[in-house]
């Protein structure tokens, strides 16, 4: 069944995957829009989780303003989450019968599943404490979503390069 899905897959990308094939324009515009969505995504993202690791250990006034400074980091890592993806599906389309096949695949896109459900278990956490009482807060969820969240980032960045040796 796998294999028919496959090929039929790779059968109606077979317009985009030749284009990027002969076109090493078109190959490295895509490339660096992949890279450039996880270099601002995951570059602000590890940036504010280590902030947020270092303000659980710090005064009521300083986790408030190390709060609001993770929530003015959503919306720019959602813009570059969503050219991730985006470039991402090329990326995919581009080679449908190796990659989808891959283990490796399937475990960088395990890992990339695992990093959008901590960012909104880190969402949750962070809502909660915005509710709680100066001094009151408890950051163990954050800061334990904030580990979780850099380890995966790097996870998902180690399986990605490993996958065009795998595929």
């Amino acid at each position: 069944m796998m294999v028919g899905i496959v090929e039929a897959l790779a059968g109606a990308a077979k317009p985009w995957s030749e284009l990027y094939d002969k076109q090493p324009v078109v190959q490295g515009a895509v490339t660096f829009l992949h890279l450039a969505g996880i270099l601002a995504a995951g570059g602000l993202a590890v940036a504010a989780d280590r902030a947020t690791i270092r303000a659980a250990g710090r005064s009521p006034d300083e986790r408030g303003m190390a709060l609001r400074e993770l929530g003015s980091i959503h919306r720019p890592v959602v813009i570059g989450l969503a050219l991730v993806v985006a470039s991402g599906v090329l990326l995919l389309l581009s080679d449908v019968e190796s990659l989808l096949p891959s283990p490796v695949y399937w475990a960088k896109m395990g890992a990339f599943l695992l990093l959008l459900v901590n960012g909104l278990l880190m969402q949750r956490a962070e809502a909660r404490l915005a509710g709680a009482a100066p001094g009151a807060e408890n950051w163990g969820s954050l800061r334990g979503a904030a580990w979780r969240s850099a380890f995966l980032w790097f996870a998902t960045l180690l399986l990605g390069t490993i996958l065009p040796l795998a595929a």
